[in-house]
């Protein structure tokens, strides 16, 4: 009797679990509701000069914009840029506010762990600019001290790589690379660290200025750049990687190289 009323339970309980799962809709995947809303939508900080930024007047532009753009148009749908702040990119993917993220993110281990980086599309590496032609050479013993201050970029990975290699300088948090500037401008600052090509471009920017900038990173410390998207669907991830493996092979100059040298220009 005891058996027979185990078994019955059993019996009850996977009958009511396979109608609550045939009657609940399935979770609908990130590639199905962009065909189906025929609409992208990407998270960005548009405060990333060169990769996301904001033009003169206010529109959103950029290399990683160039890149998201030229993505929407192969897939034949719109596209919608939401704008927040760099630590919001990553927990913006996991909770479904966006579907990718072009915004200048480096690929890191920890970050690894919560999103998938589907494929990188740029090397870049960190930089110093500075108006002190010295330490502009980017020697360690110059830069490593309690004289100096940096202005970073808050939650990049520009922080950690000064926190690291320069212990003994001082850190200025930063919203953006305009404010780190401004900053150096006014003098409240000895240099803004940040990637090789937002130095190389805000020098270009800032020529009235005499701004310098070198590379500091070594050949083991390239960062490599990519889109960052949620880790439960496979067939988006696959289809953002076949898409970066296409920028790398055949598009690249199209999309990102001519806009590139737009801005050296």
């Amino acid at each position: 009797m005891k058996k027979t009323t185990i078994a019955l339970t059993l019996f009850v309980l996977m009958c009511s679990l396979f109608i609550t799962s045939c009657t609940q809709p399935a979770k609908q995947k990130t590639l199905d509701r962009i065909l189906a809303d025929q609409t992208i939508v990407v998270g960005t900080t548009g405060e990333q000069f060169p990769f996301s930024f904001k033009d003169d007047e206010g529109k959103i532009t950029g290399i990683d914009i160039s890149i998201a753009n030229h993505l929407a148009k192969e897939l034949g749908v719109d596209i919608k840029y939401k704008v927040m702040p760099f630590n919001q990119l990553i927990p913006s993917v996991i909770n479904g506010d966006v579907d990718i993220v072009f915004s200048g993110v480096s690929i890191t281990t920890e970050r690894n762990t919560k999103v998938v980086f589907p494929g990188a599309y740029y090397a870049s590496g960190k930089s110093i600019l500075t108006k002190d032609k010295k330490l502009s050479e980017g020697k360690k013993e110059l830069i490593n001290s309690e004289d100096i201050t940096l202005a970073v970029t808050k939650a990049t990975t520009s922080v950690d790589f000064v926190e690291t290699k320069y212990p003994k300088a001082k850190i200025v948090l930063v919203k953006n690379a305009d404010d780190a500037v401004a900053l150096l401008d006014d003098n409240k600052v000895d240099g803004v660290v940040a990637d090789y090509e937002t130095c190389e471009l805000l020098a270009y920017s800032y020529k009235e200025s005499y701004l310098y900038f070198k590379n500091l990173s070594s050949a083991t410390e390239k960062e490599f750049l990519s889109p960052i998207v949620a880790a439960d669907d496979y067939l988006f991830i696959n289809l953002i990687t076949n898409y970066i493996n296409r920028i790398n092979t055949v598009d690249k100059y199209e999309v990102i190289d001519l806009i590139w040298y737009e801005y050296l220009n």
